[in-house]
C-alpha cells in the first residue's frame, strides 16, 4: 500500500517525471548518433561538463538542456537529409525545455508542448494525403508482401511469412540485376483482399492521427484525448516498431495527460520504447 502511495505520488508531480524521461531519452539518442561530427560534440561536451562541475546548481542557465540542445542542432545542420523525423521534434521539445528554465512556468511548457503534437500530426496527415503512395495503399501493399511491417503478425501465419520472405528475396534479385534488362517480378499477396485492406487501413491512419489532433487542440486535458493518441501510439508500434518516435510521443503525452491510470500507460510504453532503444530493436 505504501508503495503504491509513493507511485500516485511520484505520477502526480509527473512534470519532474516528464523532464528525467525527456532527459534520459534525448542521451539515449545523442549516444546513438554520437559517431558522427566528433570533434564539434567533443568541443560542446568538454565547455558543458567543466561549467556543470565548476558552477553546478548555481548555475543560472539550463546547462543540460543547452548542451543538449547545440549537440541535437549539430547533427541537424550537419545531416539535414539523413536525421530522424523525431529529431525534429526532440529539438523543439529540448528547446521548450531551455525556455522553461528561464520563465518556470507550467502553463508555457504545457502549451508549447501541446503545439508541438498538434503540428506534427497535422503535418503528418497533409503529408499523407499529398501522397498518392499512401493514399493509394500501395505503401501498405508492398510493406506486407514484403514483411517489413506487421512483423509480430506473420507468426501466427506461417504460410504468410512464407511467401513475403519469397517476395522480398525476388525483390532481392531483381535489385541486383542489369536495371538495362527491364526486369520485372510479380508479387504474391500474403493475405487474400490484401489490396482492399491496405487502401482501408491507410484511410484509418490518417483519420486517427487527424482525431488525435482536433483532439489535442479542443480538449488536451480529456481522457478519449489521450485514449486516442495512445491507441494511436500503440497502433504505430503494432504496424513498425518505431520506438524513437513513439518514446516521444509518449513522454509529451505524459506530460500533458492529467489522468492517473493513463499516466501509467505512458510511462509503460515509454520505458519499453527505451529499452527497445538501446538493446537496438526497432527503429530509433
Amino acid at each position: 500500500m505504501k508503495y503504491w502511495q509513493n507511485i500516485k505520488e511520484r505520477l502526480e508531480n509527473h512534470w519532474q517525471l516528464t523532464e528525467q524521461l525527456l532527459m534520459l531519452f534525448a542521451f539515449i539518442y545523442i549516444v546513438v548518433l554520437a559517431n558522427d561530427f566528433k570533434i564539434w560534440k567533443l568541443c560542446i561536451l568538454f565547455s558543458g561538463f567543466l561549467v556543470w562541475f565548476l558552477i553546478g546548481k548555481n548555475a543560472k542557465h539550463p546547462i543540460s538542456w543547452i548542451v543538449i540542445l547545440l549537440l541535437l542542432i549539430i547533427d541537424l545542420v550537419g545531416s539535414y537529409f539523413w536525421v530522424a523525423n523525431h529529431h525534429f521534434l526532440l529539438l523543439f521539445v529540448v528547446l521548450s525545455m531551455v525556455f522553461y528554465g528561464y520563465h518556470q512556468s507550467n502553463v508555457i511548457l504545457y502549451k508549447n508542448v501541446q503545439a508541438l503534437l498538434i503540428i506534427v500530426l497535422c503535418a503528418s496527415v497533409i503529408h499523407k494525403l499529398f501522397s498518392y503512395q499512401f493514399i493509394s495503399g500501395n505503401f501498405y501493399y508492398h510493406s506486407i508482401n514484403q514483411g517489413t511491417i506487421f512483423k509480430s503478425l506473420f507468426y501466427f501465419f506461417p504460410d504468410s511469412l512464407e511467401i513475403a520472405n519469397s517476395n522480398a528475396e525476388s525483390i532481392k534479385e531483381l535489385n541486383e540485376t542489369d536495371p538495362n534488362l527491364l526486369g520485372k517480378i510479380k508479387l504474391v499477396d500474403v493475405f487474400p483482399n490484401l489490396r482492399i485492406i491496405t487502401i482501408v487501413f491507410a484511410w484509418m491512419t490518417i483519420i486517427v492521427e487527424f482525431l488525435a489532433a482536433v483532439a489535442l487542440l479542443s480538449k488536451p486535458k480529456s481522457k478519449w484525448t489521450h485514449l486516442v493518441l495512445i491507441a494511436m501510439i500503440l497502433g504505430i508500434l503494432f504496424t513498425k516498431l518505431e520506438t524513437g518516435f513513439m518514446s516521444l510521443l509518449s513522454i509529451c503525452g505524459l506530460l500533458l495527460c492529467n489522468h492517473l491510470k493513463l499516466k501509467i500507460v505512458y510511462l509503460i510504453v515509454a520505458i519499453a520504447c527505451l529499452t527497445m532503444i538501446i538493446t537496438k530493436i526497432g527503429y530509433h
